[in-house]
């Protein structure tokens, strides 16, 4: 078992990490859609957040319950409409609404894991895949657009 703390930990270790890659990024290139593509710093910024979002969700969906991998029950195109909505959401907020609302986000993935106690290793690895192992991947991403 893994004590949801040590993610919350984890997670916060890399989300600092992460944004201070991010104030690197000139305010003007923010929402340059290049970092990868079709996508901006502000898009990938929002787009971590939400898949963080969801996955403490749907592991407040198991509480109790054994680990199911919540994207096996669906194909890679309801995935793919899942995540471009996460994207439009963003698109729709200036820089700093979407910076408002990412913490809230993140206050609310870290008070469900909270409330879980403890995680399988399975649901553990679940969370981290999709916070802080996500943000360390993106990271990747913007020091090279940084670069170029």
């Amino acid at each position: 078992m893994v004590a949801v703390d040590q993610l919350a930990a984890a997670e916060r270790r890399a989300w600092a990490e992460f944004m201070a890659l991010i104030s690197r990024v000139p305010a003007e290139r923010r929402d340059e859609r290049d970092v990868v593509p079709g996508w901006s710093v502000k898009d990938l910024v929002w787009h971590n957040v939400g898949w963080a979002t969801f996955a403490a969700r749907e592991l407040q969906k198991l509480k109790g319950l054994p680990y199911t991998d919540p994207f096996a029950a669906h194909d890679d195109a309801h995935w793919d409409r899942e995540s471009d909505a996460i994207l439009e959401a963003g698109r729709r907020m200036s820089w700093d609404e979407m910076l408002v609302n990412v913490e809230a986000e993140r206050e609310q993935a870290h008070e469900l894991l909270a409330d879980l106690g403890e995680l399988g290793p399975e649901a553990a690895a679940f969370f981290a895949e999709e916070s802080s192992v996500h943000y360390r991947e993106h990271s990747d991403e913007i020091e090279r657009f940084l670069e170029g």
